[in-house]
């Protein structure tokens, strides 16, 4: 009885570097799904001019001229920042357009912020896949979606961004 006390705390304390080198040499912890719907950024990206410590940000880049896809996509931001309800007012939406400043389109959108793009910080995101990205407070970009993204998935992600931010 004795024998099998000590082994049974040997085998405790062994225990975890063996999983722990299980892990390591499986790569387990990249091949477990995640559960955001936005891809994270592989290049860390700023926009701290823009950020104000207080609100979450929204961004859509559009390239070029604006077409159906991309109104359609400026309609559903301003929907999902609708349906955070209480939480509407800790986001803000903004857009970077590099061509046409006063298009039509955007007095449908009164709350949408149209930036005067840099150029570096337009040619950084254009030459992403993304075109929609959410920032934290601090200005730092996030996730990023593509120009069909699924509006449920960005919404679980701000949603879940805004809830685990609350001050």
């Amino acid at each position: 009885m004795p024998k099998l006390k000590f082994l049974l705390i040997v085998f405790v304390f062994v225990l975890p570097f063996i999983l722990a080198k299980y892990y390591f040499e499986n790569d387990a912890a990249t091949t477990r799904g995640t559960t955001n719907h936005g891809s994270f950024l592989v290049d860390e990206v700023s926009i701290a001019n823009l950020a104000d410590n207080d609100h979450w940000i929204i961004l859509q880049v559009i390239d070029g001229k604006c077409d159906r896809s991309c109104l359609d996509n400026m309609h559903m931001l301003r929907q999902i920042n609708t349906a955070l309800g209480k939480d509407m007012d800790r986001v803000k939406r903004y857009l970077l357009n590099n061509t046409d400043k006063n298009a039509v389109y955007l007095d449908n959108y009164p709350k949408v912020i149209v930036l005067d793009s840099s150029e570096t910080l337009y040619n950084k995101l254009t030459k992403m896949d993304e075109r929609i990205f959410i920032a934290d407070p601090f200005g730092k970009i996030i996730l990023g979606y593509e120009n069909d993204f699924i509006a449920k998935g960005l919404l679980k992600d701000i949603k879940k961004l805004l809830k685990f931010s609350k001050r």
